[in-house]
């Protein structure tokens, strides 16, 4: 009994051993006799549309760094990070006493220079009806007349004294120069600061502004107020129309591109400084015929160059090789191909592109 169980055993081993041999043997002759199966596309050359898509970021128009005009110590700080404020609202505040006292004690001044023009006032009417009168010397009413003119004087630099004293005591309070967010607070009530040290960061976010780098070989072909189409990842799905607020002139030298900027309003705060975004800009001027192929049948390597896989050969002889190009705009699921060794007529692999490799056989499916 035990022998044959033995027997089975032996019997059994043996016939894996052929069956994985078997298998082993018909994918081999498979991979190596078999052509991957594909789709194909076509380079064509013709006019693409006239759009450009570049990606930009948002950033703040308007973006201050706040400090205050005095030293002095931190007294109380109305805003934290994060806070919505409105143009003209106190964000901080120094310690100002000694300045409200001199405040103070200047507008007492002016009182009494008040006093003093409306007393030197009387007198000179009054010696005026002496005059008159002949009751009374020229002498008299002339100084009388002095005292006015000087006591009027004296209440001019009273009046200067106290808008002075009120100017240095709202230096002690800063204000938001205009709405926006709090991105960053600096400082905390008992700081001691001086002038120009950072103490808050404001950002405006009613309005945007989209920047961009444009290419020089479209510098000439985008102008001011071209209509733009914007599409934000964090808004999947939705594109906002808008329109090239200006271009700036002055190139990257590293890049040889041209900063392109769009203000976008933004008055429900869905979209914030640092966010990335897809741009269509329009261009102008007519288009001449540029190489183009379906989007779908670009590769992106892994070190962000691009390529196409080339079918090369005839009849059931057909193969594959790697073509690196540059790209270009792109429009209705073509995109531009500016260099690279490819040329109108050739075909590309569009579908099963990911498993491509130089000299692999193909076989295509279907042309599109």
């Amino acid at each position: 009994m035990g022998a044959v169980c033995g027997l089975r055993r032996v019997l059994l081993h043996f016939g894996g051993v052929l069956w994985l041999g078997a298998l082993f043997f018909s994918s081999a002759t498979s991979a190596e006799g078999g052509a991957a199966p594909v789709t194909s596309v076509t380079v064509q050359s013709a006019t693409l549309a006239s759009q450009l898509k570049l990606t930009g970021s948002a950033e703040a128009r308007r973006h201050s760094v706040l400090s205050a005009e005095l030293a002095g110590l931190v007294s109380e700080l109305f805003v934290d990070d994060g806070d919505h404020v409105a143009a003209g609202d106190p964000l901080l505040k120094l310690r100002d006493q000694p300045t409200q006292l001199e405040a103070d004690f200047q507008r007492a001044g002016q009182q009494r220079a008040n006093a003093s023009v409306k007393l030197a006032r009387l007198k000179e009417k009054r010696q005026g009806e002496l005059l008159k009168s002949q009751a009374a010397a020229q002498d008299s009413y002339d100084i009388a007349e002095a005292e006015l003119r000087r006591a009027t004087a004296d209440r001019t630099a009273a009046e200067a004294s106290v808008a002075l004293a009120d100017d240095e005591l709202q230096r002690h309070v800063i204000k938001a120069p205009f709405a926006g967010v709090i991105s960053r607070k600096q400082t905390e009530v008992g700081s001691w600061v001086r002038p120009g040290d950072p103490l808050l960061v404001l950002d405006e976010m009613a309005v945007l502004r989209i920047t961009a780098p444009l290419p020089q070989r479209y510098y000439s072909r985008v102008s001011d107020g071209a209509s733009v189409v914007l599409e934000f990842p964090a808004l999947p799905g939705e594109k906002i129309s808008a329109a090239v607020t200006s271009k700036v002139s002055a190139a990257n030298p590293n890049s040889r591109t041209f900063p392109l900027l769009i203000d976008l309003p933004n008055p429900d705060n869905r979209l914030a400084p640092g966010m990335s975004v897809d741009i269509h800009v329009s261009l102008v001027g007519a288009d001449k015929p540029v190489l183009q192929v379906a989007v779908d049948a670009l590769v992106r390597q892994a070190d962000g160059t691009t390529l196409l896989w080339k079918i090369t050969g005839e009849g059931d002889q057909l193969q594959v090789a790697p073509a690196p190009v540059t790209t270009g705009r792109t429009a209705g699921g073509l995109i531009e191909i500016t260099s690279g060794p490819v040329a109108a007529g050739d075909r590309i692999v569009e579908q099963g592109n990911e498993r491509m490799r130089p000299g692999l056989p193909v076989r295509i499916l279907a042309e599109h």
